[in-house]
Protein backbone atom coordinates (compact mmCIF):
# COMPACT_ATOMS: atom_id res chain seq x y z
CA UNK A 1 0.00 0.00 0.00
CA UNK A 2 0.62 2.95 0.97
CA UNK A 3 3.13 5.42 2.39
CA UNK A 4 4.88 4.51 5.34
CA UNK A 5 5.43 6.56 8.59
CA UNK A 6 8.49 7.81 9.14
CA UNK A 7 10.69 6.19 11.39
CA UNK A 8 12.72 8.26 14.68
CA UNK A 9 16.12 7.45 15.89
CA UNK A 10 14.69 5.26 18.32
CA UNK A 11 13.17 3.19 15.84
CA UNK A 12 16.25 2.60 13.86
CA UNK A 13 17.76 1.63 16.73
CA UNK A 14 15.74 -1.05 17.45
CA UNK A 15 14.27 -0.04 21.28
CA UNK A 16 11.08 1.35 21.30
CA UNK A 17 12.45 3.98 23.95
CA UNK A 18 15.77 5.79 24.55
CA UNK A 19 15.91 7.90 27.87
CA UNK A 20 18.74 9.93 28.56
CA UNK A 21 18.76 11.37 31.85
CA UNK A 22 19.86 14.81 31.86
CA UNK A 23 22.36 15.32 34.57
CA UNK A 24 24.17 12.11 33.74
CA UNK A 25 27.34 12.95 35.57
CA UNK A 26 24.77 13.61 38.81
CA UNK A 27 22.54 11.99 41.31
CA UNK A 28 19.35 11.46 39.90
CA UNK A 29 17.31 12.38 42.75
CA UNK A 30 19.50 14.67 45.59
CA UNK A 31 18.91 13.83 48.85
CA UNK A 32 18.90 16.60 51.78
CA UNK A 33 19.49 14.78 55.75
CA UNK A 34 18.36 16.78 58.42
CA UNK A 35 20.61 17.18 61.25
CA UNK A 36 21.14 15.36 64.54
CA UNK A 37 20.60 18.16 66.70
CA UNK A 38 17.06 19.12 65.98
CA UNK A 39 15.93 15.15 66.63
CA UNK A 40 17.48 14.89 69.96
CA UNK A 41 15.93 18.17 70.85
CA UNK A 42 12.70 17.24 70.43
CA UNK A 43 13.35 13.70 72.30
CA UNK A 44 14.39 16.43 75.17
CA UNK A 45 10.85 17.66 75.37
CA UNK A 46 8.89 14.66 75.04
CA UNK A 47 11.19 13.36 78.27
CA UNK A 48 10.91 17.02 79.65
CA UNK A 49 6.94 16.77 79.11
CA UNK A 50 6.34 13.22 80.27
CA UNK A 51 8.25 14.07 83.75
CA UNK A 52 6.04 16.87 84.00
CA UNK A 53 3.01 15.27 83.61
CA UNK A 54 4.19 12.37 85.81
CA UNK A 55 5.05 14.85 89.00
CA UNK A 56 1.57 16.32 88.32
CA UNK A 57 0.02 13.26 88.80
CA UNK A 58 1.72 12.44 91.90
CA UNK A 59 1.00 15.90 93.31
CA UNK A 60 -3.13 15.11 92.40
CA UNK A 61 -3.08 11.89 93.95
CA UNK A 62 -0.99 13.09 97.07
CA UNK A 63 -4.10 15.61 97.32
CA UNK A 64 -6.39 13.62 96.88
CA UNK A 65 -5.39 10.75 99.44
CA UNK A 66 -4.91 14.40 101.68
CA UNK A 67 -8.62 15.25 101.84
CA UNK A 68 -9.69 12.17 101.48
CA UNK A 69 -7.85 10.67 104.24
CA UNK A 70 -10.07 9.62 106.77
CA UNK A 71 -11.53 7.54 104.69
CA UNK A 72 -8.10 6.22 103.87
CA UNK A 73 -7.51 5.72 107.65
CA UNK A 74 -10.91 3.80 107.93
CA UNK A 75 -10.62 1.48 105.04
CA UNK A 76 -6.50 1.12 105.37
CA UNK A 77 -5.74 1.61 109.17
CA UNK A 78 -2.37 0.75 108.95
CA UNK A 79 -1.89 4.45 106.94
CA UNK A 80 -2.73 5.93 110.02
CA UNK A 81 1.31 5.49 110.70
CA UNK A 82 1.87 6.91 106.91
CA UNK A 83 0.20 10.07 107.30
CA UNK A 84 1.18 10.67 111.36
CA UNK A 85 4.57 10.74 109.62
CA UNK A 86 3.82 13.41 107.03
CA UNK A 87 1.90 15.42 109.72
CA UNK A 88 4.99 15.21 111.72
CA UNK A 89 7.06 17.04 108.86
CA UNK A 90 4.48 19.41 108.14
CA UNK A 91 3.80 20.89 111.80
CA UNK A 92 0.37 19.75 111.98
CA UNK A 93 -1.33 17.11 113.35
CA UNK A 94 -3.72 13.62 112.57
CA UNK A 95 -6.83 13.35 114.38
CA UNK A 96 -8.89 9.99 114.37
CA UNK A 97 -11.80 9.60 111.42
CA UNK A 98 -14.99 10.23 112.10
CA UNK A 99 -17.00 7.33 111.04
CA UNK A 100 -20.20 7.26 112.11
CA UNK A 101 -21.20 3.76 111.27
CA UNK A 102 -18.20 2.06 113.19
CA UNK A 103 -19.69 3.35 116.17
CA UNK A 104 -22.28 1.11 118.27
CA UNK A 105 -24.20 2.65 121.11
CA UNK A 106 -25.47 -0.47 123.15
CA UNK A 107 -28.12 -0.89 125.59
CA UNK A 108 -28.07 2.11 127.76
CA UNK A 109 -29.63 3.26 131.22
CA UNK A 110 -31.44 6.22 132.39
CA UNK A 111 -32.38 6.21 136.03
CA UNK A 112 -32.93 8.75 138.61
CA UNK A 113 -30.86 10.30 141.43
CA UNK A 114 -31.78 12.41 144.32
CA UNK A 115 -35.08 12.92 143.58
CA UNK A 116 -37.18 12.91 139.85
CA UNK A 117 -34.98 15.51 138.44
CA UNK A 118 -32.07 14.47 138.67
CA UNK A 119 -30.67 11.91 136.26
CA UNK A 120 -27.85 9.61 135.47
CA UNK A 121 -27.29 8.22 131.92
CA UNK A 122 -25.13 5.14 131.57
CA UNK A 123 -24.19 4.57 127.63
CA UNK A 124 -21.69 2.39 126.46
CA UNK A 125 -20.03 3.42 123.36
CA UNK A 126 -18.74 0.51 120.96
CA UNK A 127 -15.95 0.89 118.61
CA UNK A 128 -16.09 -1.74 115.65
CA UNK A 129 -13.41 -0.74 113.56
CA UNK A 130 -9.27 -1.65 113.30
CA UNK A 131 -8.76 2.27 114.07
CA UNK A 132 -9.44 4.61 116.82
CA UNK A 133 -12.26 6.75 116.23
CA UNK A 134 -13.29 10.51 117.62
CA UNK A 135 -15.92 10.77 119.88
CA UNK A 136 -18.87 11.77 118.33
CA UNK A 137 -21.69 14.27 119.93
CA UNK A 138 -24.32 12.81 121.70
CA UNK A 139 -28.26 13.63 121.13
CA UNK A 140 -30.19 12.75 124.46
CA UNK A 141 -33.90 12.95 124.20
CA UNK A 142 -35.66 12.73 127.46
CA UNK A 143 -39.73 11.61 126.60
CA UNK A 144 -43.05 12.40 128.79
CA UNK A 145 -45.06 9.83 129.19
CA UNK A 146 -47.22 10.50 126.01
CA UNK A 147 -43.86 10.55 124.05
CA UNK A 148 -43.81 14.17 123.61
CA UNK A 149 -40.43 15.96 123.67
CA UNK A 150 -39.87 16.71 127.10
CA UNK A 151 -36.20 18.12 126.76
CA UNK A 152 -33.67 17.61 124.76
CA UNK A 153 -29.68 17.84 125.05
CA UNK A 154 -26.68 17.36 122.95
CA UNK A 155 -23.50 16.16 124.82
CA UNK A 156 -19.79 16.72 123.62
CA UNK A 157 -17.03 14.71 124.47
CA UNK A 158 -15.92 16.86 126.79
CA UNK A 159 -19.42 16.19 129.02
CA UNK A 160 -19.05 12.63 129.05
CA UNK A 161 -15.92 11.10 128.49
CA UNK A 162 -14.05 9.48 131.89
CA UNK A 163 -12.01 11.86 133.89
CA UNK A 164 -8.75 11.95 132.89
CA UNK A 165 -9.35 10.57 128.89
CA UNK A 166 -7.88 12.33 126.02
CA UNK A 167 -9.97 12.83 123.59
CA UNK A 168 -7.82 13.75 120.99
CA UNK A 169 -6.88 9.95 120.57
CA UNK A 170 -10.54 8.81 120.11
CA UNK A 171 -12.20 6.01 121.20
CA UNK A 172 -9.69 2.93 120.66
CA UNK A 173 -10.03 0.18 118.38
CA UNK A 174 -12.74 -2.49 119.08
CA UNK A 175 -12.76 -1.20 122.72
CA UNK A 176 -16.12 -0.10 124.24
CA UNK A 177 -16.60 3.01 127.07
CA UNK A 178 -19.34 3.28 129.13
CA UNK A 179 -20.24 6.94 129.32
CA UNK A 180 -21.74 8.49 132.44
CA UNK A 181 -23.64 11.73 132.52
CA UNK A 182 -25.55 13.25 135.04
CA UNK A 183 -28.53 15.56 134.32
CA UNK A 184 -30.75 17.91 135.93
CA UNK A 185 -34.11 18.11 133.78
CA UNK A 186 -34.75 21.37 135.73
CA UNK A 187 -38.86 21.29 135.80
CA UNK A 188 -39.40 18.31 133.12
CA UNK A 189 -40.34 15.10 134.21
CA UNK A 190 -39.01 12.04 131.76
CA UNK A 191 -40.41 8.45 131.44
CA UNK A 192 -38.37 7.53 128.57
CA UNK A 193 -35.17 8.77 126.37
CA UNK A 194 -33.55 8.37 123.13
CA UNK A 195 -30.04 7.87 122.47
CA UNK A 196 -28.18 9.10 118.85
CA UNK A 197 -24.57 10.05 117.94
CA UNK A 198 -23.55 12.18 115.41
CA UNK A 199 -20.47 14.34 114.05
CA UNK A 200 -21.19 17.95 113.48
Amino acid sequence: GGPRPPRGPAASSGEPFSVNPVNSGADPFPVMRETRPAESKRIGWLVAGAVVVTLLVIALLAQLAWWQREAVMVNVPRSQSLYAKVCAHLGCQVSPPHDIEGLLVEPSDLRQIDGPHKLELKMPLHNRMNIALAYPAIELTLLDEQNNVAVRRVLWPQDYVPPGTVIADGLPAHATQTMIVHLDTGNAVASNFRVQIFYP
